[in-house]
């Protein structure tokens, strides 16, 4: 019940759903105080405007992005590695099924790669909704395409910190205590507080890593665009799921 009440308070907090919202308030005061009412509007045309530049969301994104990637002596250290799940895509006709979404395909590769390079076992963890195919069944049919199979398969996980505590526990028989944390940086620092907060040492292994950006004054750069929103999305998730996180769990997350 609690995963379904914070997913909707957070639907209303973060855009677009806040820009709903304003916009709701604005439309009650447009007669009271039209003054108030015009700065609302305002303010969610200006907010629409800057989270859809793409130089917004690159500097949002690259903000959360701490983490190099593994170093091969790093990855020495590792006893294990932990693949996040991203998602599913369910009921395509092409693939008979479903299969992962585009995010946790792009961290399967990268952690099949690693596999592949370290010999170290594999985690995967995803969920899904009740009754229906985890998320984590996908990423396994997902790495048999690159030779690698998952020795634990954690098929519970609804958020970060389901896959850290789920994780953690199919681990601990194994006597596993030190993994690589494989996902996109942007998500590493939710993932890797969540993950020691769990009781785990983490070695950070992001995925697509970008290289040193400069903002510069490209035109096109500023202007509206719908996948610049999305990324931008993404940050503003980020921020708002480590501040719940923290408040939630305490400082150390």
């Amino acid at each position: 019940m609690e995963y379904y009440a914070v997913k909707a308070v957070a639907a209303f907090v973060e855009p677009p759903g806040v820009f709903v919202v304003l916009l709701a308030v604005a439309a009650l005061l447009i007669r009271r105080r039209p003054g108030l009412a015009r700065a609302l509007c305002v303010l969610c045309i200006a907010g629409l405007l800057v989270l859809s530049s793409s130089i917004v969301a690159s500097t949002l994104l690259d903000s959360l992005s701490h983490y190099p990637p593994a170093t091969p002596a790093a990855l020495r250290q590792a006893q294990a590695i932990v693949i996040l799940g991203g998602g599913a895509q369910r009921n395509l006709l092409d693939y008979g099924g479903g299969t992962v979404k585009s995010f946790a395909l792009e961290r399967l590769r990268y952690g099949a790669l690693l596999a592949r390079q370290t010999g170290l076992p594999v985690l995967v963890t995803d969920g899904g909704p009740k009754d229906d195919v985890p998320g984590a069944a996908y990423m396994v049919q997902a790495l048999a395409d690159w030779g690698v199979q998952p020795r634990w398969v954690e098929s519970r996980a609804r958020t970060t910190y389901d896959n850290a505590r789920y994780s953690r526990d199919l681990l601990a028989p194994d006597g596993i205590t030190r993994v690589a944390l494989v996902t996109h940086g942007w998500h590493l620092p939710r993932a890797v507080a969540v993950f020691e907060h769990a009781g785990l040492d983490v070695i950070p292994a992001p995925t697509l890593v970008p290289a040193p950006w400069k903002t510069g004054s490209d035109l096109p750069g500023w202007l509206p665009d719908g996948l610049a929103f999305a990324r931008s999305m993404l940050a503003v998730h980020e921020y708002v799921g480590g501040a719940w996180y923290r408040l939630r769990y305490g400082s150390g997350v």
